[in-house]
């Protein structure tokens, strides 16, 4: 393991991440100076109770899609990679080669579980589950709608659909709040899934991995009616052309 690790404030200043309580944000600071060249560590309740935290504080990554725990109890850092770069002639490849082949990698180099792969500890399913169980989903989605006027589950359609924009949810930004399914589906009922995956690409892009961020994002949408990924384009482009404004008018009065 290496004398020096790095962290990138691309992860360590954004809301999400300083929405959590002290504790925990100086858990993953502990876990990723002790993290092998891969991010992995072997024993990360060890170091919790070293830096004076706490299981909460340990669950509070997890939840917050910060870390990844395998069945074995080894964890890995998620955005391991954005935090570090390090030379290859300096690299030593994880020991954790079976926990690492479960793992892929975002365009923006988050470790993500590879599809179907599902860890759990001692049976449990975990909150960070990049890629959700879909009976979860679906008893989530089932449990709704059966609530509603005592009807059944809902149709298969709108049932996958929300499935495969939670799942998305959860590849780019973190773990889905469940509490947050019924203003997804009234979303659902005026923008396009592949807009409202889009609102969750900006958000993660920004930095901002929370569905309080996503939520703003899609609400702002909504507002100004935009319902296509051209309408998404457009508002980008405008706000490009704004931004470029504003610095030539700065650069004027300097």
């Amino acid at each position: 393991m290496a004398n020096k690790r790095m962290f990138s404030v691309d992860v360590t200043e954004t809301d999400s991440f300083l929405d959590m309580p002290l504790t925990a944000q100086a858990l993953y600071f502990h876990l990723g100076m002790r993290g092998d060249d891969d991010g992995f560590v072997s024993n990360p309740r060890s170091v919790m109770r070293v830096a004076g935290c706490n299981e909460a504080d340990l669950k509070t990554l997890e939840e917050s899609g910060y870390i990844i725990t395998f069945r074995s109890g080894v964890i890995v850092i998620s955005d391991w990679k954005v935090n570090n770069n390090l030379r290859n002639d300096r690299y030593k490849p994880t020991t954790f080669q079976d926990e690492r082949s479960k793992l892929s990698e975002t365009a923006n180099k988050r470790y993500i579980l590879r599809t179907g792969n599902q860890v759990d500890t001692n049976g449990i399913p975990l909150c960070n589950q990049v890629t959700p169980q879909p009976n979860v989903t679906q008893r989530n989605l089932a449990q709704r709608s059966s609530s509603d006027n005592g009807a059944t589950a809902a149709a298969p359609r709108t049932d996958s659909g929300l499935s495969e924009i939670v799942q998305h949810f959860e590849r780019v930004i973190g773990i889905f709040p469940r509490s947050a399914l019924d203003k997804l589906q009234r979303y659902r009922d005026s923008i396009p899934a592949e807009v409202i995956c889009k609102a969750f690409d900006e958000a993660a892009e920004s930095g901002h991995r929370s569905w309080k961020y996503a939520n703003g994002v899609l609400k702002s949408w909504q507002a100004d009616g935009v319902r296509t990924l051209g309408d998404v384009e457009a508002r980008r482009e405008a706000r490009k052309k704004a931004e470029q404004q504003h610095e030539r008018k700065l650069e004027v009065l300097t």
